[in-house]
C-alpha cells in the first residue's frame, strides 16, 4: 500500500509541475459569443496552453499553461498575431503588471 502511495505521489507531482496561470486583458472584443469564443479558441491552440476561459464583461482571459513549453509573452503575441485584439498581461483584478528590469 505504501508503494502505491509513493508511486501515485510521484506521478501526480509530474502532472502538476510546470503549470502556471496568467490573466490577459483583451481589448477590442465586441460581443460575448463570437469574440470571446475566438479569443478562447486561438489561445487554446497555442502549444503549451492547457485551458483558457474568457470573461467578456471584464475583458479578461484566464490562461493555464505549461511554463516549460510556452511563456505568457508568447501567448499575448500569439493572440495579437492571429486576431485583431490587443492584449496585455494583468493581475487577477485586471491591473497591468509592472515589468521589472534585471
Amino acid at each position: 500500500m505504501k508503494y502505491f502511495l509513493l508511486v501515485s505521489a510521484f506521478f501526480l507531482s509530474f502532472s502538476f509541475a510546470g503549470d502556471n496561470t496568467t490573466y490577459l486583458k483583451v481589448n477590442g472584443m465586441q460581443c460575448s459569443y463570437s469574440c470571446a469564443g475566438k479569443v478562447s479558441t486561438v489561445v487554446q491552440n497555442i502549444d503549451g496552453v492547457k485551458d483558457c476561459s474568457v470573461d467578456f464583461d471584464k475583458g479578461i482571459a484566464k490562461v493555464t499553461y505549461d511554463d516549460k513549453k510556452v511563456v505568457a509573452g508568447d501567448i499575448v503575441a500569439g493572440l495579437e498575431l492571429n486576431t485583431m485584439y490587443k492584449a496585455l498581461e494583468v493581475d487577477k483584478k485586471g491591473k497591468k503588471l509592472k515589468i521589472s528590469k534585471i
